[in-house]
């Protein structure tokens, strides 16, 4: 089982390469505030309607709870995620905003009691540095800090923490399955930002909203793997291994945007793979 939840978690860092990639088409001409609503509310109806051939939920009042504390940690964590975007090359952004794995190794240890090796970490760690290793030119450092660094940072806090309630939610209360989590969360992530940003709908044109629809696909695929994944694995190790996206994404957008691949990059592409592939 350890192999097979290593692959799912990679694969959810393949697919979530993709999303970030549309990401960043999408927010050349948007705002966040102004994809964050219809995003989850794509997402979300695209799941109800195929909701019933994967519906498990036993509702309690601890499980509701739950849900709504990771909806409204991710609603927080996706308007940041969008934020590096807006302004950032996809291949600057994506490695701060795969430092989750940091804040989710410290979290599962308080809350969940979840320990592994001291070489897992280590090499847990090791991957992250090689995920740095991305990190963009800081010859304007102030420029960056703010267009960047800060709203990534936060949006890897944010996911970081809410991977510990989901967790407890999927492999410790077992009262929800991977597809249900995301539908739910996809939803209430919709009504929060409906109540924070609205729904600038006219501000969208129809190109945008079949991006929109096509992204959602990838980003549904990408988190109800990472869910399963989490179900069976150690969630810091998991959302590790699902972090590797800046791989993924260097590899992309040198081949569809047009980004230039440099020498630390290449490196730091074989040392966080062949990491992965240890751990």
């Amino acid at each position: 089982m350890a192999f097979n939840f290593t692959l799912v978690a990679v694969a959810s860092a393949l697919l979530g390469s993709v999303a970030s990639i549309l990401a960043r088409t999408l927010l050349k001409d948007l705002k966040s505030k102004d994809i964050l609503g219809i995003n989850f509310l794509t997402m979300g109806a695209t799941l109800l309607i195929i909701s019933p051939f994967f519906y498990n939920f036993q509702p309690s009042l601890i499980a509701f709870l739950l849900l709504i504390l990771v909806a409204f940690i991710d609603t927080l964590a996706n308007y940041f995620f969008f934020k590096t975007f807006e302004q950032t090359e996809v291949s600057v952004a994506t490695p701060i905003l795969s430092l989750a794995p940091v804040f989710t190794f410290a979290f599962g240890w308080v809350f969940l009691g979840d320990t592994v090796k001291l070489s897992t970490y280590i090499l847990s760690f090791l991957i992250l540095a090689g995920i740095v290793a991305f990190s963009a030119d800081f010859k304007n450092f102030s420029r960056f800090r703010a267009q960047t660094l800060q709203p990534a940072i936060l949006s890897s806090l944010l996911f970081g923490i809410s991977a510990i309630p989901s967790k407890y939610l999927l492999s410790t209360l077992h009262v929800i399955n991977a597809p249900t989590l995301y539908m739910f969360r996809a939803g209430l992530i919709a009504l929060f930002a409906l109540l924070f940003f609205n729904f600038p709908l006219r501000s969208i044109e129809a190109r945008q909203y079949r991006l929109i629809f096509f992204r959602g696909l990838f980003v549904i695929s990408q988190w109800v793997l990472l869910y399963f994944a989490l179900s069976h694995g150690n969630a810091g190790v998991t959302v590790t291994l699902a972090n590797i996206t800046p791989i993924f994404v260097f590899v992309l957008s040198t081949l569809f945007l047009g980004e230039k691949p440099t020498m630390k990059k290449v490196l730091a592409s074989v040392l966080v793979l062949v990491l992965s592939l240890i751990i």
